[in-house]
C-alpha cells in the first residue's frame, strides 16, 4: 500500500517538472477551487517581496435551544477568537496558521484548537507542495461531497461558529498548462504506521466548456474509493456534479444479525454516492445575482433506510457499551434500542445518515440595506420526512463589525434523524469584530 502511493507521489513531481515555469500565480493556485485553473494562470511577479501578516476576529455568541414537551429553554454563551498568520517569503514560499481559542464561562473551561498550520513551497514553480495541517478544496457541491476522502470534517448544514478542522499531510499540484492538472494528497495524519498511510490523487481537465476530474482513494485494510466530478454552465445555470463508487462499504454501521445488534462494514455490495446541484443568479433591482438559489441532491447507497430511530425494541449488543453518567462513572450497558447503540458508538454523521437528501439554499444581498444579507435554506432527509430550516441575517459594517442572527427550526415526524433529540428550534445571535 504504502509502495503504491510512493509511486503515485513520484509520478506528480516527475510530470509535474515537465510544465512551463514562468507563467503561474502559486499564491492563486493553492487559494482557489480546482475548478477555477484558468483565473490561476497568471504572470509571476516580476519582484516579490517578503511580508508577514496577522489578522484575526473575536466573536460572542449567544444560543437558545426549544425542546419538544417542555415549556422551558436552555442557552449557551461563549465566546471564540480567531487568529490568523500569513507569512510570505520570496520564491513562492509562504507559511499560514490558523489557531482558535472558544472561552464557555458555563462549563468554566478554555479550549485551544490549531485548525490550520502548513507551509507553502514549489519545485522550480512546477509542482507546487503544500504540507501541514490543511483544509482542501475537494470536491465541488456546496454541501455533499461523496469524492472528499481527505478532510477529516465534512461540511456543515447549520453555520459553524469556527473553522473547521484541517487534516494532516502532503499536497502536490502539477499544473498542465490553464487545461489541466493534476492533484495528489498523502495522509499522514491518522497513520500511526507506514502502513497505514492513505492517498488520494485526482485528474482534472477542461472538456469544450465543461471542467471534470477523475479521482482515486487508497487506504490499507479500506475498500478503493473511485471519483468522478464536473462543473459546466447551460444558459446561465452553473450546474456541478460529483459520483464516488466502492466494492464494499468504508463506513462502520449497525447491523442487526440473529437478535443481536452488531457493528460492521458491507464488504460484499457496490457503495455508490452522487451529489448534484444546480444555481442561479437572478436580478433585483439594480443589482444582478442579488438573490441566489441553489437546489442540491444527495444520493447515499449505504445510509440507512427508514424507521431506524423509531425502533424502540430493545436487543442486546454484541459488544456492551460503557458509557459514563454525569458523575463520570463507568456504566456497562449490554442491551438498548439502534439509536442508542448508533449514538453510543459515536457512528452518526450529521446529513449521511440516510439514503436520499435534499437541500435549497436561497441568499439575497443588500437585504433592507447594503451592509446585510439575507439566508434562507432548508435540508431534507427523503426517507423519514424530517428537515431543518435555517433562516438568518448577517450585518456587516465598514469598521468590520458583524451582527448575525440565525433561526433553526427542526420539523417533521418524531423520532426522525432531525428531530430524535427532540430539539425544536435553536435561535442563534452573535456579534464580532475583525481586525
Amino acid at each position: 500500500m504504502t509502495r503504491r502511493i510512493l509511486l503515485a507521489a513520484g509520478f506528480i513531481l516527475a510530470a509535474g517538472a515537465r510544465v512551463a515555469a514562468s507563467d503561474l500565480n502559486e499564491n492563486e493556485l493553492f487559494s482557489t477551487p480546482v475548478l477555477s485553473t484558468r483565473a490561476a494562470v497568471d504572470a509571476f511577479p516580476a519582484e516579490e517581496k517578503t511580508s508577514v501578516k496577522f489578522s484575526g476576529a473575536v466573536l460572542s455568541v449567544f444560543e437558545v435551544y426549544g425542546v419538544r414537551g417542555s415549556t422551558d429553554s436552555s442557552h449557551h454563551s461563549y465566546l471564540v477568537g480567531t487568529a490568523f498568520l500569513d507569512a510570505r517569503m520570496k520564491n513562492g514560499i509562504k507559511a499560514f496558521a490558523n489557531a482558535e481559542v472558544q472561552v464557555d464561562p458555563q462549563a468554566s473551561s478554555t479550549t485551544y484548537n490549531v485548525r490550520e498550520l502548513f507551509i507553502d513551497f514549489n519545485l522550480n514553480r512546477r509542482v507546487y507542495v503544500r504540507t501541514g495541517k490543511q483544509v482542501l478544496q475537494w470536491g465541488r457541491c456546496t454541501l455533499w461531497n461523496p469524492t472528499d476522502l481527505v478532510n477529516v470534517e465534512k461540511q456543515p448544514f447549520i453555520r459553524k461558529i469556527g473553522a473547521r478542522e484541517g487534516a494532516y499531510g502532503l499536497k502536490l499540484h502539477a499544473p498542465f498548462g490553464a487545461e489541466k492538472n493534476v492533484y495528489g494528497f498523502l495522509d499522514t495524519g491518522r497513520a500511526p504506521t507506514t502502513d497505514d498511510l492513505g492517498g488520494a490523487l485526482k485528474f482534472e481537465f477542461l472538456l469544450g466548456r465543461t471542467e471534470m476530474a477523475f479521482s482515486g482513494w487508497a487506504k490499507k485494510t479500506y475498500n478503493p474509493v473511485a471519483g468522478y466530478d464536473f462543473s459546466t454552465r447551460i444558459g446561465d445555470v452553473d450546474i456541478v456534479g460529483e459520483a464516488s463508487v466502492s466494492k464494499g462499504d468504508n463506513v462502520r454501521k449497525v447491523v442487526l444479525e440473529d437478535g443481536v445488534l452488531d457493528v460492521q462494514r458491507n464488504e460484499k455490495e457496490w457503495a455508490p454516492l452522487a451529489a448534484v446541484n444546480m444555481s442561479k443568479g437572478f436580478r433585483l433591482g439594480n443589482f444582478n445575482d442579488r438573490l441566489r438559489v441553489g437546489g442540491e441532491f444527495f444520493y447515499n447507497r449505504p445510509g440507512y433506510k427508514k424507521h431506524f430511530f423509531d425502533d424502540s425494541t430493545v436487543y442486546p449488543f454484541r459488544t456492551p457499551l460503557i458509557l459514563h453518567d454525569a458523575s463520570g462513572t463507568a456504566v456497562t450497558l449490554p442491551a438498548g434500542t439502534k439509536a442508542v447503540y448508533l449514538l453510543g458508538n459515536n457512528l452518526y454523521t450529521m446529513n449521511y445518515f440516510s439514503r436520499y437528501y435534499g437541500a435549497l439554499f436561497t441568499s439575497v444581498g443588500r437585504f433592507i440595506v447594503s451592509d446585510m444579507t439575507l439566508n434562507v435554506n432548508y435540508i431534507r432527509n427523503c426517507d423519514d420526512g424530517t428537515g431543518i430550516l435555517s433562516t438568518g441575517v448577517t450585518y456587516t459594517n465598514l469598521s468590520d463589525l458583524t451582527l448575525g442572527l440565525l433561526v433553526n427550526t427542526f420539523t417533521g415526524p418524531r423520532n426522525g434523524e432531525y428531530t430524535y433529540l427532540k430539539v425544536t428550534y435553536d435561535v442563534q445571535l452573535t456579534a464580532g469584530v475583525s481586525f
